[in-house]
């Protein structure tokens, strides 16, 4: 008798053990999707920017030529690693913290930056600079508002890794559906 209540003792034990761990991955989890749909509203900010810029380079109805206008190489480049960004981001988080998920959002993200950085590092022109200032200033408060934000993402994500790794967990994580995720 005294063997099946330490038998009984030792399951509920474990089964406590079990249900705390499955409670803390989903905590640190519910909170990165939290912080990541954060990064997508800033992400989102910087892509409306570039939007209600283009927008700015339409021609009027009034104008002779009311066809499209080209824009320069620099700005095509930037508005395409927009579209890339927009058509990743955008899609619904089915899989959002899946580890090819969270690599596309980085590259995406890092080429547009990317652009961006190659764009205002182009020399003016006699047109003037190739990004107007006020624009470049609004990009730069987004874009350090997404980095802030971005930090905390990949250290809750570091968290929820090392959560995932750590001794005994790392027998029944995988179980329970928890893999390890990538940072942005």
């Amino acid at each position: 008798m005294d063997v099946s209540i330490w038998l009984w003792l030792l399951l509920a034990v474990i089964i406590f053990w079990l249900v705390g761990l499955y409670n803390r991955l989903m905590r640190i989890r519910i909170r990165a999707m939290e912080v990541l749909a954060a990064m997508e509203r800033q992400v989102g900010l910087c892509l409306s920017l570039l939007e209600s810029y283009g927008a700015s380079q339409r021609p009027n109805d009034n104008q002779a030529d009311a066809g499209r206008i080209e824009l320069p190489d620099g700005w095509a480049r930037l508005v395409q690693a927009a579209r890339l960004v927009e058509a990743i981001w955008g899609t619904p988080r089915k899989n959002g913290l899946s580890t090819n998920v969270q690599l596309k959002r980085s590259e995406s993200w890092t080429a547009l930056q990317l652009e961006w950085e190659a764009l205002i590092a182009t020399p003016p022109d006699l047109a003037g600079a190739p990004v107007p200032d006020a624009m470049r200033m609004d990009w730069e408060s987004h874009r350090q508002k997404a980095k802030s934000i971005q930090d905390a993402l990949n250290a809750i994500l570091d968290s929820y890794n090392e959560a995932v790794h750590e001794y005994p967990a790392r027998w029944v994580a995988t179980l329970m559906g928890f893999e390890p995720t990538a940072k942005i």
